[in-house]
């Protein structure tokens, strides 16, 4: 594979997982104060949630097969996923608990039994807050290339998409499951821990299956860019009309509605953002890739969307944003609502922009990186 075509698959990639994770950070600012002035912002977060966790689920499948991990040595891939994952996980965890632990005794805002439930939830898998995302995606590349891995040819396929088949249906009797007793809290978040892996799985074969599917696509098609740029209205169209139906969901939460119509609607979705990304890696003159002037800010995004990940969904920085946008709104009168939310997310960038900086450039352990070596 040459140069050019190997700089061309990392701009796309990381494109792709900026424009998520910034679908991820629009989705996430959302609260009655904001839908008071910005009504329309309900939809629009709504439409994230269609499909924006199985989209990252979705390219990691991809970027398995690119990288042919299923071909690798399990173990050792395993403990370099673990170091990318799930020491970040740690790591964050940790900084979420002294946040917990200063809300516990020094502004005395929170019970002690908040405390043993958060600790619960870093230890059982659960996941903190957006925290949950790093273990259900480290489990589930592990099954997957498990699977993949000892079950050949298209057993390994059917195998993955039947323990999805169960993780939906037992996901659907878990809402019938009793809700009065704290035990029952803990079985429920329990049970939600070993069944996303199980989903999650099911989207990384997906992925799989669309990177290989694409790839055909180009070499056996003559206008394959034509054929995509007609495909991203189509699956666009699809996914609203889905979510449309189906709405409200929540991965996290394990909230489908109806699975089938959540699957298809996140699928449709996924693709119109995947190949949307295919397209603006593609919008250079000729064959040759500038690195640093293709979208810059987006591949930041995506290059370090595990620390975005771990960092955007602060209550402090929220408040702020609130607080600027209101003032700024005092002095607007037309396009209010656009513009006080333009300012959240805004502040919200800065702030996560200033904060990836300083953890890679003092802390890059904590994301999972080698300290960078002085002189």
């Amino acid at each position: 594979m040459s140069t050019d075509n190997n700089k061309k698959r990392i701009i796309y990639f990381d494109i792709c997982k900026g424009l998520g994770i910034l679908l991820v950070l629009i989705g996430h600012l959302q609260n009655d104060t904001i839908f008071s002035y910005s009504p329309y912002i309900l939809s629009l977060c709504s439409w994230i949630f269609s499909f924006h966790m199985p989209l990252f689920f979705i390219i990691s499948g991809m970027i398995i097969y690119l990288k042919k991990e299923d071909q690798k040595d399990l173990k050792e891939t395993a403990g370099r996923k673990f170091r990318s994952i799930m020491i970040p996980y740690f790591w964050f965890s940790l900084i979420y608990i002294l946040i917990v632990f200063y809300l516990l005794f020094v502004s005395k805002e929170i019970p002690l039994n908040t405390l043993f439930v958060q600790l619960w939830y870093v230890f059982g898998m659960y996941g903190m807050n957006v925290l949950w995302f790093l273990p259900a995606l480290f489990a589930s590349e592990l099954i997957f290339l498990f699977i993949t891995q000892r079950i050949k040819n298209s057993k390994s396929i059917i195998v993955i998409i039947l323990l999805a088949i169960a993780a939906f249906s037992a996901n659907y009797v878990r809402r019938f499951l009793p809700n009065d007793l704290t035990i029952y809290e803990r079985l429920n978040e329990l049970i939600i821990t070993v069944l996303r892996p199980l989903i999650g799985s099911a989207y990384i074969l997906t992925g799989f299956c669309i990177y290989k599917g694409l790839d055909i696509l180009k070499e056996k098609v003559r206008y394959a860019q034509a054929v995509e740029l007609i495909l991203m209205p189509i699956l666009l169209f699809i996914n609203i009309s889905l979510n449309r139906i189906n709405r409200p969901v929540d991965f996290r939460s394990l909230v489908f509605n109806n699975p089938f119509l959540y699957y298809f609607c996140s699928l449709s979705g996924s693709l119109f953002i995947i190949l949307l990304s295919r397209f603006l890696a593609s919008l250079r003159i000729g064959n040759r890739i500038n690195e640093d002037t293709a979208f810059p800010f987006i591949r930041f995004c995506g290059v370090n969307s595990l620390v975005f990940m771990a960092v955007h969904n602060n209550s402090a920085v929220l408040k702020l944003s609130m607080l600027a946008a209101m003032y700024i709104n005092q002095f607007l009168t037309r396009a209010r609502g656009y513009i006080c939310y333009a300012v959240i997310i805004a502040i919200h960038l800065v702030y996560v922009s200033v904060t990836i900086l300083l953890i890679n450039r003092f802390l890059p352990f904590i994301a999972g990186r080698p300290m960078r070596k002085k002189g």
